[in-house]
């Protein structure tokens, strides 16, 4: 039997050449709004399983943190309204929790008391927790290759070089661990079920990742913290990160993960793949 699988934010423009493209594989593409809960129920119709998230970096949430939390809810109620199998949640863990009430943001807290709804609507399915985006590398501008010096500067906000940061290459990887899931799912629902997996396959420092970084480019590679992102929920997160981390006691990669039989990526594939070719760079080696 077919099963549908409603992916949020899988094109991230509605006209996109994203949303061209995986119309042209055979994808259906939906409009909906996660603040307008009256245009979710038909974006949901005949799913199956839903791999829901919600972007802090969306402008409507960074205008508004506390709006995340309701994005959330609004899709969880809609799913369970519409009868999802197989509901995975991206979220994050208590910023107050886990670093004993030293750093509180937003930005996971409106994740994680998503939730404690989704267990009160029952919604069957599992929480998906992720690592820190290598792609941010290039997303959020902290590369960059100066022909004249010949080197690769690595200006990241607020994090430190010795940060300990959770990792996650994002193409390949959390895609491929939603994937298991929604294939064992009718096998394994009693086991997965309920339960947080965590799509992270290292835990490393930039200076770690830098290191790579000048092996396979022959490249000098400086690090620079800049002093702010330029808004207090990120900063306060990237604080969390140096001064607790993101899963402080988590094995990486997770037992659980890796028993559902997914080949997890490093830096080295990150870099080798997408960065270097990013900057204009072959692999020396």
């Amino acid at each position: 039997m077919t099963k549908v699988i409603l992916v949020v934010g899988a094109t991230g423009t509605q006209d996109s050449e994203k949303a061209k493209a995986l119309a042209h594989l055979g994808a259906e593409i939906v409009q909906g709004n996660l603040t307008v809960p009256s245009t979710l129920p038909e974006c949901l119709k005949g799913a199956w399983g839903v791999f829901a998230v919600t972007d802090f970096y969306d402008a409507a949430i960074e205008n508004d943190p506390s709006s995340e939390e309701a994005q959330g809810q609004n899709l969880a109620k809609a799913a369970a309204d519409a009868g999802v199998e197989c509901f995975l949640w991206s979220t994050l863990p208590s910023s107050y929790e886990i670093s004993g009430g030293r750093f509180q943001t937003r930005l996971y807290e409106g994740k994680h008391a998503v939730d404690a709804s989704i267990r009160e609507l029952g919604v069957p399915g599992a929480f998906i927790l992720t690592g820190n985006f290598y792609e941010n590398m290039i997303l959020r501008k902290y590369a960059s290759y100066d022909k004249s010096t010949d080197v690769i500067t690595m200006k990241r906000p607020v994090i430190k070089i010795e940060t300990e940061l959770t990792t996650l290459y994002v193409e390949e990887d959390l895609g491929a661990v939603c994937k298991a899931v929604f294939d064992l799912w009718d096998t394994r629902k009693a086991e997965l079920d309920g339960k947080y997996l965590l799509a992270s396959g290292a835990r490393e420092t930039p200076r770690q990742m830098n290191e790579i970084l000048e092996k396979l480019s022959g490249k000098k590679v400086q690090y620079d913290t800049l002093p702010t992102c330029g808004i207090k929920e990120r900063d306060i997160m990237m604080e969390l990160y140096n001064n607790v981390g993101m899963y402080p006691n988590m094995q990486v990669p997770t037992p659980q993960v890796l028993a559902l039989g997914v080949k997890l990526h490093t830096v080295e594939d990150f870099i080798r793949d997408k960065l270097l070719p990013h900057l204009g760079l072959q692999p020396c080696i």
